[in-house]
């Protein structure tokens, strides 16, 4: 269910789409690289990044990895920096906007976003 919601949430904006879908773990690397995916989005069984994931990012040294927890409320950043990213709470929305976030280039200066909170 979290997949099918994560897919229409991107599948609704105009500058994203879903290039293709993994049953399981072992072919990520391969089905990125055919893909030629930007962000990979995987449920997490635990906080760790899973081994299966260094194909992944040999395949695509520059991708993305967005991992939701199995709980479904905590979303986490994973890129070659490397670093974990704890982006919060997870919505729809805030997932759209972490993609987007992370595929943009540095330095480029983007938007506020509707989910920034005054100091």
């Amino acid at each position: 269910m979290l997949c099918d919601i994560i897919a229409h949430a991107i599948a609704s904006e105009s500058d994203m789409e879903v290039v293709g879908e993994v049953a399981g773990r072992a072919h990520l690397g391969a089905t990125a690289q055919a893909t030629e995916a930007d962000v990979v989005i995987l449920q997490l069984d635990s906080l760790e990044l899973p081994t299966e994931c260094g194909a992944l990012f040999d395949a695509r040294p520059r991708i993305k990895l967005l991992g939701v927890a199995a709980d479904g409320r905590r979303t986490f950043l994973y890129d070659l920096q490397p670093q974990r990213t704890a982006l919060g709470e997870v919505s729809p929305q805030r997932l759209v906007e972490a993609i987007r976030a992370a595929v943009r280039p540095r330095g480029v200066v983007s938007p506020p976003s509707p989910f920034a909170t005054e100091s």
